[in-house]
């Protein structure tokens, strides 16, 4: 059963103008990983913990819409992922499997014992992976635009031919999500892509349905995660991986957030893994790309906040 969640409001309106007038790193935390420091935001308090993980080419700034909403529900760790923002590379190379249990020791080095675990794209993966090898840690699972295991196909060249044959616009988009998340963008071209309509149709329509129509901060907030090191040795393991490594080991409650018009994670992969996935509930917010938590922030916040409450 899909429920679609109408559009409300101007695309892209901020749901939390406030994050904006908020100086987030004093909320910087680092912690130690395998001999490695990782970024972390901690903000918020309460008895329930978010942890948010971000995409390929992201960074924990992704999640500045939804991060003053879900403090007033809870603690909120929102995490730089090995080789991704201000976090050290992994000693050990680049590993779904590694993402999970470095977000797993960042929660139990922090004294907590469970945590709902919200994943965007590529962080879907690293979600369920979370689940399987730390059920003790899970108390729920949110996949956000997750259902990105074709990625596998296509990094990995397993079938690659077919695929591209089958399905070009999917292909097309993930080859040019890999090229403008991997490669190092100067400040300044980073700069003329958030003033320029036209440059941002070509660099962020892979990630959001109206690139045009975002705030220039928003837009910004996406811009700035070009580049990170760790995307190609990223691609390249998820390319070596079994994307559906551990989904019947899954047990917790699960949420999973599809956009309408997602060219990455397209709604007939979001339902393939949903029907793998049991007990998973879908939701789908209607005009929305990629990034429902930047294109669409309020809905997005609402599911979240629904989700924590349904967890009781």
């Amino acid at each position: 059963m899909i429920e679609r969640i109408p559009v409300e409001g101007d695309y892209g309106r901020p749901a939390e103008p406030a994050w904006r007038n908020t100086d987030w790193s004093a909320r910087e935390r680092d912690a130690l990983i395998r001999g490695r420091r990782l970024r972390y935001l901690d903000t918020g308090h309460g008895d329930r913990t978010f942890v948010l993980v971000h995409g390929m080419g992201g960074r924990w700034q992704h999640w500045l819409e939804a991060i003053p909403t879900l403090a007033k529900q809870g603690r909120v760790l929102a995490l730089d992922l090995p080789g991704f923002g201000q976090s050290e590379s992994p000693a050990a190379g680049a590993s779904l499997d590694g993402f999970a249990d470095a977000a797993a020791e960042v929660v139990t080095s922090l004294g907590i014992e469970r945590a709902v675990f919200v994943g965007h794209s590529m962080g879907g993966p690293i979600a369920l992976r979370f689940a399987a090898r730390h059920p003790e840690l899970a108390e729920g699972i949110v996949l956000v635009a997750g259902a990105v295991f074709q990625f596998s196909e296509v990094l990995g060249l397993r079938g690659v031919a077919r695929f591209a044959r089958e399905r070009p616009r999917e292909t097309a988009a993930i080859a040019m999500e890999i090229a403008t998340a991997g490669l190092p963008a100067p400040a300044s071209l980073r700069r003329l892509v958030v003033r320029s309509p036209a440059l941002r149709r070509v660099f962020l329509s892979p990630y959001v349905l109206d690139p045009p129509a975002l705030p220039a901060d928003t837009a910004a907030l996406i811009v700035d995660g070009a580049g990170a090191r760790g995307v190609f040795p990223t691609v390249r393991a998820i390319g070596r991986s079994d994307p559906r490594q551990g989904l019947a080991d899954v047990r917790c409650p699960l949420l999973s957030l599809a956009a309408e018009h997602d060219r990455i994670a397209p709604l007939a992969d979001t339902e393939a893994l949903d029907a793998e996935l049991s007990g998973a509930r879908t939701v789908v917010l209607e005009g929305s790309g990629h990034m429902p938590m930047l294109e669409r922030p309020t809905a997005f916040n609402a599911q979240l906040v629904r989700f924590a409450e349904e967890l009781g």
